[in-house]
């Protein structure tokens, strides 16, 4: 019988069943090079079984892949627009470097300009005075009697500034000085790390502490509620009211012809149904198949590990609309015949009820590293259903969440990690400690940082964070970016097919290996038994997609 090879290349892995007949007789993957379906990925799959051939002494007669659907995945930052308030405006500054303990109103000075005598004001440094320049002038108006209440700087400066001036007052950097300099009057208030604004929070205080009319309460309820959270607030009382600046970070259109902005559309997401987004434009508009995105900021927030504030880390995945032609000449690259498959999905339904012992009624749950993908119990005509985001977007998150590669996050997302405590002890997740290997030295830089096994030995990662506290923030992730995803895709399905009883549910791709996402499965709803695959008896929960296509050579 001739040899066939099922080539199924993801948008991470691609992975190649050679077969005879029923019978896979070589096997193999390596990470897919370049987009999934570009010319590079199908040279570097061509490339792959030349040199399975080579090693098992084969030679193919036939190759069938699937149509290429590619996922993009990536991160995004959105922030709230800012509330209306009238003549009272919020002034940016930052929320980090800040130095003091308390309050000041006053009228706004540029340093680069004269003072008056006897009027309180804040100081304002530009950019490129520099600190020592600024304190001297700053400390010179002091001494000839200026009121100064406090210091706004444009630069990272206000450590510096703070520690060369003779008296104690909030001073602020990353401060917008163009809008604080138009001001008639300037608040700011300042509290410790770790605490948040009292003043800027209490309508009556700051109603006094500016000498505000009634008319201006309903634009301080806003601005109360706004900085709620903040440590760092600066207001500015102008002559006239405009507009609050508009921030455009992406939009979406949904099949319904509504539009939003990408921080709008957050709360729309969890009950969102596949395919619910027809457009997406963040760098450029094109339409999708499926978008799923969820906020990183409130996934890890409600396990207390985040505040919740007015900009949101978003991590997004979108799937192109199908088109099952193949613009490269398989033929000539592969150099034997080359034959398109329906779908990824219809094929990985075949290499899945391989499985010895399943039920033939079994929903089929493919994840992959771009898509996840559900196809009921008949692996020809049965009903299917491809969802973005899967294993790449938990990859893309966890990458953001600790500022790290995305290379590196691969590897670090997929399981419990130790701090390294001392040249000779690690402590786990669960408290416990263990003695580092004698053959495994790790170097003086890794003390106090989490470490996991890496494609090279370990990787290290989190000099800040505890190993309890990566478990849930690794755990919640993983629950947002597949389980909840998984949830969105059933209940998809059955309002598709009009079945919605629980069903028992076999799980083949690469995240299936993951022991953590089982028991998050386990409580989607309409999820009964679970198992993993074992595509042809003897592959594992790998190669349905591959096996399945070898299987469909006629």
């Amino acid at each position: 019988m001739e040899l066939v090879a099922g080539i199924d290349i993801g948008n991470s892995t691609t992975e190649i069943v050679i077969a005879d007949g029923v019978k896979p007789v070589a096997w193999d993957r390596r990470p897919t090079r370049g987009s999934k379906g570009s010319e590079a990925s199908v040279q570097a799959a061509a490339s792959l079984l030349k040199i399975m051939e080579r090693e098992h002494n084969l030679v193919v007669a036939k190759v069938v892949v699937a149509p290429w659907n590619p996922v993009t995945t990536l991160t995004s930052t959105v922030h709230e627009p800012l509330p209306e308030t009238g003549n009272i405006r919020i002034v940016k500054t930052s929320h980090n470097s800040v130095v003091g303990d308390g309050w000041a109103t006053g009228e706004p000075w540029l340093i680069t300009k004269n003072f008056q005598l006897n009027t309180p004001v804040i100081a304002l440094v530009p950019t490129g005075f520099g600190f020592a320049n600024a304190a001297t002038t700053i400390n010179s108006a002091i001494a000839a009697g200026a009121a100064v209440c406090g210091v706004m700087v444009a630069d990272d400066e206000a450590v510096l500034i703070a520690k060369r001036i003779t008296i104690s007052i909030p001073v602020v950097d990353g401060a917008d000085l163009d809008s604080a300099e138009n001001a008639l009057q300037l608040f700011l208030e300042v509290r410790p790390q770790g605490s948040s604004v009292q003043t800027a929070t209490d309508v009556w205080a700051l109603r006094s502490a500016l000498s505000l009319t009634d008319s201006d309460v309903v634009h301080l309820n806003s601005i109360t509620r706004w900085v709620r959270n903040d440590r760092t607030v600066a207001l500015g009382v102008f002559s006239d009211s405009h507009a609050a600046q508009k921030i455009t970070t992406g939009r979406l259109t949904w099949l319904d012809g509504t539009t939003c902005e990408l921080f709008d559309a957050i709360s729309r997401f969890p009950n969102s149904n596949v395919g619910d987004v027809s457009h997406v434009e963040i760098l450029d508009k094109v339409s999708t198949a499926d978008v799923w995105a969820f906020d990183i900021t409130a996934a890890l927030a409600e396990k207390g590990l985040r505040n919740i504030g007015h900009t949101r880390d978003l991590a997004i995945a979108q799937l192109t609309k199908s088109n099952t032609k193949q613009e490269i000449d398989l033929e000539m690259i592969f150099q034997v015949p080359v034959a398109i498959a329906r779908s990824e999905a219809s094929a990985a339904a075949l290499g899945a009820f391989t499985t010895p012992g399943l039920a033939r009624n079994a929903l089929i749950l493919d994840i992959g590293g771009g898509t996840i993908d559900i196809i009921d119990g008949d692996p020809v005509s049965g009903a299917e259903m491809s969802a973005a985001g899967a294993g790449e977007l938990l990859t893309a998150a966890v990458a953001h969440t600790l500022a790290i590669s995305r290379g590196a996050a691969d590897w670090i997302k997929r399981g419990p990690a130790q701090r390294l405590e001392s040249p000779h002890v690690l402590l786990g997740e669960d408290g416990s400690k263990a003695f580092v290997e004698d053959d495994k030295p790790y170097p003086a830089t890794a003390m106090g940082s989490l470490v996991t096994p890496g494609p090279a030995g370990y990787l290290t990662f989190g000099q800040n964070v505890q190993p309890a506290e990566w478990r849930i923030m690794r755990q919640s992730l993983k629950r947002m970016a597949i389980g909840e995803n998984v949830a969105r895709l059933i209940r998809s399905f059955s309002a598709a097919t009009n079945e919605r009883k629980v069903q028992d549910v076999v799980i083949v791709g690469g995240p299936a290996a993951d022991d953590e996402l089982i028991p998050i499965l386990s409580q989607v709803k309409g999820i009964g038994g679970l198992g993993r695959g074992n595509v042809a008896g003897i592959l594992g929960h790998r190669f349905a997609v591959a096996y399945g296509l070898s299987q469909l050579a006629d």
